[in-house]
């Protein structure tokens, strides 16, 4: 997730087909959290917009500053910081999925 040059969609596109157990939880939760959508699609793009050292110093500060969307929604991120090998498994094949494909966010 660090290195990745693989956008939000690609990894949500990966995640889909590699875990989809785990894609389908998160895009249950992010529909019934529907006043957060746009503030989670914000975060997570400027979040790929970063270097990865930037990356890496958010990361290692998540929970040091918390800003509201974690208030309003504490799992608006999960599916991109997933420790269970669902991130592995898509920064693997993330890069064979189309970049921006904004139906990813579409689910159901």
């Amino acid at each position: 997730m660090i290195a990745t040059t693989c956008d939000a969609e690609q990894i949500l596109a990966a995640t889909r087909d590699t875990s989809p157990v785990y894609y389908e939880r998160y895009m249950i939760d992010y529909n019934n959290h529907a006043q957060y959508q746009q503030a989670t699609q914000d975060k997570v793009h400027w979040f790929f917009s970063l270097s990865p050292a930037d990356r890496r110093d958010y990361s290692e500060h998540f929970y040091d500053s918390i800003d509201p969307l974690w208030w309003g929604w504490r799992n608006h991120m999960k599916i991109f910081f997933n420790n269970k090998g669902v991130v592995a498994k898509s920064t693997e094949v993330c890069n064979q999925y189309p970049p921006g494909d904004m139906s990813v966010w579409n689910w159901g």
